[in-house]
């Protein structure tokens, strides 16, 4: 179920990767998170538009009453 929802993600991501919600500002970009509603799991990334890449920082569980360090 967890490889699943990532791959959806990751199709949704690549056709528009700003869908996800701003959880921090970085000096290379902002830090975005997007929640896996069925395993309860956040997908923390970044997204360079000047490079065209996308980088996955952090696979956290949303129910862990706290951030992951980023």
């Amino acid at each position: 179920m967890f490889l699943d929802e990532v791959d959806q993600v990751e199709l949704m991501l690549r056709t528009n990767p700003e869908i996800g919600i701003v959880y921090a500002a970085h000096k290379s970009g902002f830090i975005r998170r997007v929640l896996l509603p069925r395993t309860e799991y956040h997908l923390y990334y970044r997204f360079r538009a000047d490079r065209d890449e996308l980088m996955v920082l952090s696979v956290w569980g949303a129910t862990r009453g706290r951030a992951p360090k980023l």
